[in-house]
């Protein structure tokens, strides 16, 4: 008899699947893939957002992945897990029976107290595709007052939002008034010097970063910080950090104190060994990971690799997480920092490699794809 895989998500882990669907069909798998929507690739999100390149370029089409390979694409939300029935419910009722389920979730901002529609979070980066379109119709309207933007968060993911919009701006030949409120020392988890590199950068684009603050409440036209200050502002970026969806917390899987679903190092659920779930909405072998892409990237062939696993009755292999990765911050403007470990650099070179290695990863999964190294260099600005 054949076994029935489903997939939840559509992320960095569950590409490579879609991309190899066909070697799990060889093995007797029925697959069916469960995502609202299409792959946005987080590592060009900023970019986009920045203007470097359209909002196509940023996508992977998941029905071409799937179409052709005998799996199955149903366009939905998953809002429960019912275990005793083997089945995955989705928005509207629909029930998918699966005897091996893999959740690749993703991951989410703490909400703002009081969001409302001038709200944009970082995830999903969809919303950053969102947040251009209304900026650009913006500057195409008949109102020249400035732009007032609030990016809340000091973290990695602000920074590098507050830059990208100045990018934008400068691009078009608008003015944008923008401010970073961070509760807390902002991007003092990197080392020093690449985050005094970053703020000298803020202000030579004529960034305000404002620290230590909270903001406390999201108001019709603006923020309110600590003590009740109003700030008012147009646009309000949530960059508060990353946290898995609620839906995790209501699978009766185990989670950790942050609802990330605990897996074992071969990306098991502890709750169940049928149930496999992948990226940012996993707290693996009972420790979080840092929320970045790379992860789930590396976790993508052992996940299929055990999926097959439990197809042809072998056994399973371990994750192993590396200790240290590279992290590229894109600035827009022809520059970006690269950071390793305690080591960082600053300039151009760094763009040129982070628009190599973004542009070939979303090339990977895209079918009769023709783009070569060469031309995704060519595409940096000079």
């Amino acid at each position: 008899m054949s076994k029935r895989i489903v997939l939840v998500g559509a992320g960095h882990a569950h590409l490579h699947i879609l991309k190899n669907i066909g070697a799990l069909v060889r093995l007797g798998a029925e697959v069916t893939v469960v995502a609202q929507d299409d792959f946005w690739y987080s590592g060009m999100a900023t970019g986009m957002l920045g203007g470097l390149f359209p909002p196509e370029a940023d996508h992977v089409n998941v029905s071409a992945l799937v179409n052709g390979t005998g799996a199955t694409l149903h366009r939905g939300t998953m809002i429960e897990l019912d275990r005793s029935a083997r089945e995955v419910v989705l928005e509207g009722g629909r029930r998918i029976g699966f005897d091996l389920l893999s959740l690749n979730l993703g991951s989410v901002p703490p909400p703002l107290p009081g969001m409302g529609q001038s709200v944009y979070a970082v995830k999903p980066v969809r919303s950053l595709v969102e947040l251009r379109q209304r900026i650009e119709e913006y500057w195409r309207g008949a109102d020249t007052d400035p732009l007032r933007v609030a990016v809340v968060g000091g973290g990695v993911t602000g920074i590098e939002i507050a830059a990208n919009l100045r990018a934008l701006s400068d691009r078009h030949g608008h003015c944008m008034d923008i401010t970073v409120y961070s509760r807390s020392e902002p991007l003092r988890r990197i080392p020093r010097g690449a985050a005094a590199a970053l703020l000298r950068h803020l202000r030579t684009a004529n960034i305000d970063v404002r620290w230590p603050v909270a903001v406390t409440s999201i108001k019709e036209c603006g923020v309110l910080l600590d003590g009740g200050t109003p700030q008012d502002c147009d646009i309000i970026i949530n960059a508060t950090g990353l946290m898995p969806p609620d839906l995790t917390a209501r699978l009766g899987l185990p989670v950790d104190g942050d609802g990330a679903l605990i897996v074992d190092r071969f990306l098991r659920s502890a709750g169940d060994t049928s149930v496999f779930a992948v990226g940012d909405c996993v707290a693996f072998d009972g420790r979080s990971l840092p929320r970045a892409g790379v992860y789930a990237v590396r976790q993508a062939p052992i996940l299929f690799a055990n999926l097959a696993a439990a197809l042809s009755g072998t056994p399973p292999i371990p994750f192993v997480p590396q200790r240290r990765f590279l992290a590229i911050i894109g600035l827009g403007h022809r520059s970006a920092v690269m950071i390793r470990g305690p080591v960082w650099f600053k300039g151009p070179p760094a763009l040129w490699l982070k628009r190599w290695i973004d542009q070939r990863f979303v090339d990977g999964y895209r079918r009769g794809s023709k783009t070569t190294h060469h031309s995704a260099l060519n595409q940096i600005s000079p």
